[in-house]
């Protein structure tokens, strides 16, 4: 935060938040949180339905808000939330569940380095003058090899799966004690059945579509959000803006990755775009803040409404 907000005239930043729109900024907000949501609760259930199919779509979307709750409060406790809810509400299995949330964080993974190498052909020379000292490009070629090399590896887990239990078996009974063993060898395997729907071609295809209208929904959401500051930018430059946001998103800080979130959201839109300190900070305290909200808000609301019960033992 002391990074983004050092250059920053407090006093012009609050007159530049007392001119912002404040509808275009709900309308934008709404757009990545409810309808990004609600694509991502369906591609969700693909992801599920070799687990147990065709599961109602309000379980899905109510515990993937409270997961959301979560995340925003505690850093990545809802990964862990999400799938321990819906396997109660469902009565399934917590590690094939868990499983699913691996695949989506990897996808969501590949999406994103997809989407920089798209950025790539467009603002190369912009980013490496923008963020000199962090050679994103070298950072997106690792991670996106270590994504590949995890996924050719599920895959052929997948199809070996009756020898992937067997060699399962034998490390575990070599290596455990025997009232462990089978405990430890049924959730690994349970994982291992999150990638299921690997076997399913159709299924792939709609994971495929809904994938790309998630992501759509974001740079929308994005771009929208320029119209309450005034800033005059394409949605190609939103798809830029939202990327290299998201890259942040990956860390787990606290307060929906608060700070790292500001930083680098008004280093693209000052660095890259040429808008100025306090338009870039308004814009980025704002949409932060407004996400943050309808994101713990709608998490709560469906915690109470869904009788779940939130605690944290030490």
């Amino acid at each position: 935060m002391y990074l983004a907000f050092k250059d920053v005239d407090l006093g012009l930043l609050i007159e530049e938040m007392k001119k912002t729109n404040y509808l275009w900024l709900i309308i934008g907000s709404f757009l990545g949180v409810y309808i990004g949501g609600i694509f991502r609760a369906l591609r969700w259930r693909y992801f599920l339905n070799p687990i147990k199919k065709d599961i109602p779509f309000n379980n899905l979307f109510s515990t993937m808000m409270i997961g959301y709750m979560m995340n925003s409060i505690v850093p990545k406790s809802g990964e862990i939330s999400r799938p321990v809810i819906l396997a109660k509400m469902e009565d399934i299995s917590r590690a094939s569940t868990f499983g699913t949330i691996i695949v989506e964080r990897v996808l969501d993974m590949l999406t994103l380095v997809a989407s920089f190498g798209f950025c790539l052909f467009f603002f190369q020379e912009q980013i490496s003058t923008a963020f000199p000292e962090y050679n994103l490009e070298k950072y997106a070629v690792i991670l996106s090899i270590i994504i590949l090399i995890f996924l050719i590896i599920a895959v052929i887990l997948i199809f070996k799966l009756e020898w992937f239990e067997n060699f399962i078996n034998r490390l575990t009974s070599k290596i455990l004690p025997a009232k462990i063993k089978d405990k430890v060898d049924k959730i690994i395997v349970s994982l291992i059945n999150g990638f299921l729907f690997i076997k399913n071609p159709a299924g792939l295809v709609m994971i495929f579509i809904l994938t790309l209208l998630l992501w759509m929904s974001y740079v929308f959401s994005t771009y929208i959000s320029f119209w309450a500051f005034g800033i005059d930018l394409t949605l190609l430059d939103a798809n830029l803006l939202l990327t290299i946001i998201t890259f942040t998103l990956v860390l787990p800080l606290p307060g929906n990755s608060a700070g790292a979130f500001h930083f680098f959201c008004a280093t693209v839109l000052i660095g890259i775009f040429l808008i100025n300190n306090e338009t870039a900070l308004s814009y980025a305290t704002l949409t932060h803040l407004i996400n943050f909200i309808l994101l713990v808000s709608t998490g709560f609301y469906y915690s109470f409404k869904e009788n779940i019960k939130l605690s944290v033992k030490l």
